[in-house]
């Protein structure tokens, strides 16, 4: 076994098994996730400087991801730092030095940018730590075999924590792993504590079941004679990842989440659009994927979806949202180029609230991931993270329409994307660890596979595919 697959396996580990301390959404566990994460990114530098991996995707495919990043994560620096302009610091420690100030013109507290440097530190750890499985990942699933295997492994854990879930909703066991719920009890929330951010999570898995059926069945043909293969593919190849995706979706419905249900529905629409677009697979095969879809919903309302279905009936009004929201697009303004503080969104919200808000005594979440990150980088941090969100995307939509082979991975990439991007503007699912760190595996996984490739030189660990153009010609392919 080469240093490359060690290092494979263990990053495939830390993802499928973030999920199990509540989605990693305690700072002992997405610290020690985030520790792990840099020894894999140090293991692999080792590892290349020695010769025994070889390095797929250079500078020369990263940069346009990899500079708006990383100036996006050095703002985020600069807003724990002392030393910009006072104008730019938030208006709190000038309240806070008229307090404690010396009297002799010397400021007595050094105030920044943000309103909480050490929440601003642990949510800039926490970006590091996405980024670099993102990097990881799009450098060793250059390798067909280990994008497959990466995506194989994320549909069996996703598989593995709605039948943990399911078996813990039906046995009326209310529970979390070992500790009595506190929030959500009735729903289905598998690891997770909130049954949103499990809901995006396990329709992430639908949607990679759903790319793989597909997959299976575009090959498949209908000629005289060739009924027997047609049977061996749909029974065989195809329809245990439509079972994956039922189970999945009945315990996506039991959650009772609607923004997810909706989220996940537009996610799998996008996965045969984007089906189409790559001549992936045929017409009349994305109407039998289509079909195929719609007959797993019915079937998982029918197992699970009474309650989802009784929210949605309710009405989806949230005034606390509606609030939280007016409240959110307050504090922007004051601030619209420098923001609070990335990750201080708790402190800072608490000085704009007002007794429109009395229900709930603690909001440390916009509901709003797009909001938030708008608040707390402002227009200067955001507009840089989401330049570096777009590149990837881009480089996926370009693999996805001009590959030949291996389409599937950019289209999950981008279908998952679309799911996490859209349950953002009414929830916070891309703010757990769990969530975030497999879409950033996605991601790497997509991007890696949208590249022209060429089989390397013969070397160590040199089996990778090299990269040579963003758009493959068709005479490259194999």
């Amino acid at each position: 076994m080469t240093t490359g697959t060690v290092i494979f396996r263990i990053l495939l580990a830390l993802v499928l098994l973030a999920p199990i301390p509540f989605g990693a959404y305690r700072p002992w566990a997405w610290s020690l996730l985030g520790t792990l994460t840099g020894v894999l990114l140090v293991a692999w530098a080792v590892t290349v400087l020695r010769g025994q991996a070889h390095v797929t995707l250079t500078l020369r495919h990263l940069w346009f991801v990899v500079l708006p990043f990383l100036a996006a994560l050095a703002w985020a620096a600069a807003q724990t730092w002392g030393g910009l302009p006072v104008g730019w610091h938030h208006p709190l420690w000038a309240d806070v030095d008229r307090v404690l100030g010396t009297g002799m013109g010397r400021p007595a507290i050094l105030g920044s940018v943000s309103i909480d440097p050490e929440m601003t530190f642990n949510a800039l750890l926490r970006l590091l730590t996405y980024g670099g499985i993102f990097l990881l990942a799009a450098q060793l699933c250059r390798r067909r075999a280990r994008a497959r295997a990466g995506l194989l492994a994320v549909i069996l854990a996703q598989l593995g924590y709605a039948a943990y879930g399911l078996v813990v909703h039906f046995s009326g066991v209310e529970r979390i792993l070992w500790f009595e719920k506190w929030a959500y009890v009735g729903d289905l929330t598998s690891t997770f504590v909130n049954r949103n951010a499990y809901a995006a999570y396990a329709g992430m898995g639908m949607v990679c079941c759903i790319a793989l059926f597909m997959d299976a069945l575009k090959h498949m043909s209908i000629r005289r004679g060739r009924m027997f293969d047609m049977a061996e593919t749909v029974l065989i190849r195809a329809v245990p990842y439509l079972l994956a995706a039922m189970v999945i979706g009945v315990a996506l419905l039991l959650s009772r989440s609607r923004a997810a249900t909706v989220a996940t529905g537009a996610a799998l629409l996008i996965l045969v659009l984007c089906a189409l677009w790559a001549h992936l697979v045929r017409l009349r095969t994305a109407m039998a994927s289509a079909l195929a879809v719609l007959v797993i919903g019915f079937s998982a309302l029918l197992l699970g979806g009474e309650g989802v279905a009784q929210r949605f009936s309710d009405g989806i009004t949230d005034r606390t949202r509606e609030e939280i929201y007016r409240l959110g697009l307050a504090a922007v303004e004051d601030s619209p180029l420098a923001g609070h503080g990335l990750g201080a969104f708790e402190p800072a919200f608490r000085i704009y609230r007002d007794s429109s808000l009395t229900a709930d005594p603690i909001i440390d979440l916009a509901h709003n991931v797009h909001l938030e990150t708008l608040m707390d980088m402002g227009l200067i941090g955001a507009g840089l993270l989401y330049l570096s969100f777009a590149a990837i995307l881009a480089v996926c939509a370009w693999g996805l329409r001009n590959r030949q082979r291996d389409q599937i991975y950019p289209m999950v990439a981008l279908s998952c994307a679309a799911l996490i991007a859209g349950h953002g503007f009414v929830d916070f699912s891309a703010q757990m660890p769990a969530i975030a760190m497999t879409l950033a595996f996605l991601l790497g996984i997509g991007y890696a596979q949208s590249w022209q490739t060429r089989v390397a030189r013969p070397a160590a660990d040199t089996e990778e595919e090299e990269p040579t153009g963003p758009v493959p010609a068709a005479s490259h392919n194999h």
